[in-house]
């Protein structure tokens, strides 16, 4: 679920990639807390194009929740919106399997956080 996170942003339609997350997840980026899937999709279907690679992923698993981190390379079809960080992200198993109920995008340029 998480690489679909990624794959899903450039392969699929947006409302798929909406899908990888709980109604009520909260997407922190650029210091603001988008909550619900309509805020994040009013903001982030806007975002530049690219490609996102993946990278080390920790996860703690606690029975149906989880803390991940992972590294990121975001590269912007703008060469300017090209990026690195990590998603620090709460999944929850849910019926309809594992979702992400909490992510922030930490830039690995503290001016942008």
């Amino acid at each position: 679920m998480l690489d679909e996170y990624c794959l899903r942003l450039e392969v699929n339609t947006f409302e798929e990639w909406l899908d990888v997350f709980t109604p009520d997840a909260v997407y922190t980026v650029y210091g603001r807390d988008l909550e619900g899937r309509q805020a994040i999709s009013d903001m982030l279907s806007e975002a530049p194009h690219g490609m996102h690679m993946p990278g080390a992923l920790r996860i703690e698993l606690d029975g149906d929740t989880a803390e991940t981190i992972q590294s990121y390379s975001f590269i912007g079809n703008d060469p300017k919106f090209s990026n690195t960080g990590w998603y620090h992200r709460t999944v929850v198993r849910t019926p309809n399997g594992w979702r992400i109920s909490r992510c922030k995008v930490q830039f690995n340029r503290p001016d942008k956080n």
